[in-house]
């Protein structure tokens, strides 16, 4: 098992395995996207573990041999004067009606560690809470799309991440699959007009 460290998404897990499948002594590579590790079968006379671990390494990613080491970078730290709250932290179902802020708008993500356009919409809305006193952002991990929150919210959703904006009213005013950030900030103003 070689742990990959600090990685932004899967497809950086699914770059290590391509780039591992067509050497010598290597026998089968999968990636496991929760733990960020590769498992590989491989032919210890023809290639060593550490080789292994050189390789991805030498595709710009943090590589460790052995298991339980694997790790996504870190999420943004939102400071504590911004209206941000995880409400699902774990994949376990949430009551989105319960946590929309009244007077605010309210924007729901829907993110994943394994998922790096996630890490942009953070960035995003980070600019727009330090600017922004009338937004509010809720945070539901959707840890895999087999967890109870993805399967009562996403079944039809094609992609992270996943935003919903409400209106200060709490009406819904857009949902927007894929990384759109344009769309995400258009939703916000329309979020916050009185017609909403």
């Amino acid at each position: 098992v070689i742990s990959m460290q600090d990685v932004d998404c899967q497809s950086c897990g699914m770059e290590a395995v391509q780039a591992l499948e067509g050497m010598k002594g290597v026998e089968t590579v999968s990636f496991d996207r929760d733990k960020a590790e590769l498992s590989v079968r491989h032919r210890s006379v023809d290639v060593s573990s550490d080789a292994l671990a050189a390789v991805v390494r030498g595709l710009g990613y943090g590589a460790v041999v052995g298991a339980g080491k694997g790790r996504y970078l870190g999420n943004i730290e939102f400071p504590a004067e911004l209206d941000v709250s995880w409400i699902s932290r774990a994949g376990e179902k949430v009551d989105l009606d319960e946590h929309l802020v009244s007077g605010k708008v309210t924007v729901i993500d829907f993110y994943a560690s394994w998922c790096g356009p996630c890490r942009e919409v953070d960035r995003a809305m980070f600019s727009v809470l330090r600017v922004r006193d009338d937004v509010a952002l809720r945070k539901v991990n959707v840890s895999d799309w087999e967890s109870p929150v993805a399967k009562q919210y996403l079944t039809k959703v094609p992609e992270l991440p996943y935003v919903i904006v409400y209106s200060k009213r709490g009406r819904r005013v857009e949902a927007i699959s894929g990384l759109e950030l344009d769309r995400l900030h258009a939703a916000i103003d329309r979020g916050a007009t009185n017609e909403n």
